[in-house]
């Protein structure tokens, strides 16, 4: 389902000639052709924590899933938009949008809601995201603080298993693996981390075995992961996706 909102965001695109391509891997990317629209894309957390906004640029437009957390938190209601900047510098979904409520174990959809959703977006003066649901108004009155896109995934360095995992009152989890010859791991730590919307930067501390470690993570101009630790930088490598 996804793949078709992708597609229906490059066919609407195409009509209105919001954005150009080309041919295979020379295609032009929405944010190339639209750089206005790179401050949405991020992580943006409501203060509850139970609320998120997942904004991407994949797919030939800025993809958008608002997520919140149901019950124990083994499931989610998911409400997923395609969108596109308007004129007035707000994010205007394409009046396709999911609504379905998945497992979060499992990835299944539970439910299907509706088909047929309708949203706009916009960064406030305040710095804060807010969603407009154009079908039933959910969630109204919230305000989402942008914390950046290292909200999953797990990455590499070295022997080192590297997991965004979570982000828990206003830091983030980051877990660290070492790993032996048998796969075993030999040691691990949790670091926990600020957010600097400015930079767009990640500050993470914590206990590795023995030794305290602070790192800086950042993203490289190929969208890669980069661990800064006493003036050294890493590229890492990604391992698994994970939403």
């Amino acid at each position: 389902m996804k793949k078709l909102i992708a597609l229906l965001l490059v066919l609407v695109m195409s009509i209105g000639a919001m954005a150009a391509f080309a041919e295979d891997e020379d295609m032009v990317t929405y944010l190339e052709e639209h750089p206005e629209a790179a401050g949405y894309v991020s992580t943006w957390i409501a203060e509850d924590g139970d609320w998120r906004i997942e904004v991407f640029d994949e797919d030939g437009g800025l993809k958008l899933m608002v997520v919140h957390k149901l019950d124990d938190g083994s499931k989610e209601d998911i409400w997923e938009y395609a969108a596109a900047m308007s004129p007035d510098n707000k994010l205007t979904a394409v009046p396709l949008g999911l609504h379905y409520k998945q497992d979060v174990a499992t990835g299944d959809w539970d439910v299907t809601y509706y088909e047929d959703g309708d949203a706009e977006f916009e960064i406030g003066e305040d710095g804060k995201l807010i969603w407009k649901d154009l079908k039933e108004d959910a969630g109204k009155g919230l305000g989402f603080d942008k914390i950046g896109n290292f909200y999953g995934g797990r990455w590499m360095k070295d022997d080192i298993e590297v997991v965004f995992a979570d982000w828990y009152d206003g830091q983030y989890d980051v877990r660290l693996y070492q790993r032996d010859e048998n796969n075993e791991i030999v040691k691990d730590a949790i670091l926990k981390g600020d957010y600097d919307a400015a930079t767009n930067t990640l500050t993470a501390t914590g206990d590795f075995g023995d030794e305290t470690i602070t790192a800086v993570f950042s993203y490289n101009e190929n969208n890669q992961i980069v661990w800064i630790e006493d003036g050294v930088s890493t590229v890492l490598e990604l391992s698994i996706v994970t939403d």
